[in-house]
């Protein structure tokens, strides 16, 4: 077994997870509202919420990885090393443009997010991809079961997003399906600390907010 691959979507997790918390606050805080349907639950309770639909992230990563990994598999029983050595070196560009993503990232922040977002959103994926979880989600909603919240974590990896497009490419080259899938779980687990760590930075927000406008109310 080859442990690159998902080591490095491990280290892409866990160095692009600002950029996941940024691209998905919105959704984290409706997730956090959602949750607890105007009810003052305990904290450690919508932190398990909020576990849950996590997960569920995670594991549709890992399902996609596993498809990923499935298909590339093909590709390499074929023999083809022409094609071989074109993905490898597909994987390498990919690998560079994800480091000047990061780069991007830091140095733009605000007009890169923007402009990946309408960019993103703009493509046919995007749109298609938007046009089939949006409604689902909105249906699901509010995410205050267990079913709820797995089927919303499962709907929430299948959103548009380049860092998880780029980590997908990376599975396909792991050739195997459980070894695609081993390595989208990484990338979902390099992830997880940021987004919770933003649900629960949003909610402490959110709760000192309320606070203080109904003390000057």
């Amino acid at each position: 077994m080859n442990t690159t691959i998902p080591l490095t979507l491990l280290l892409m997790g866990l160095t692009g997870g600002v950029h996941c918390a940024a691209m998905c606050g919105g959704l984290v805080v409706a997730s956090e509202r959602a949750s607890t349907e105007h009810v003052l639950l305990p904290a450690r309770r919508l932190f398990q919420n909020q576990l849950q639909l996590q997960g569920a992230r995670v594991l549709s990563y890992t399902i996609l990885g596993g498809i990923a990994g499935l298909i590339g598999a093909g590709v390499w029983a074929a023999s083809a090393r022409p094609v071989q050595l074109s993905l490898f070196t597909l994987g390498n560009l990919v690998l560079v443009a994800v480091g000047l993503w990061m780069i991007l990232q830091q140095v733009l922040s605000p007009r890169w997010l923007a402009w990946q977002q309408k960019w993103l959103g703009g493509s046919w994926v995007g749109r298609g991809l938007t046009r089939l979880t949006q409604p689902l989600l909105s249906r699901l909603l509010p995410f205050n079961t267990f079913p709820k919240r797995l089927g919303a974590g499962l709907l929430w990896g299948l959103l548009p997003c380049g860092l998880v497009y780029s980590a997908l490419s990376l599975a396909f080259l792991s050739a195997t399906a459980w070894e695609g899938a081993l390595a989208m779980l990484a990338f979902g687990l390099g992830t997880l600390p940021h987004m919770l760590f933003a649900g629960h930075t949003l909610r402490w927000v959110s709760q000192r907010t309320n606070q203080r406008w109904f003390h000057l109310a």
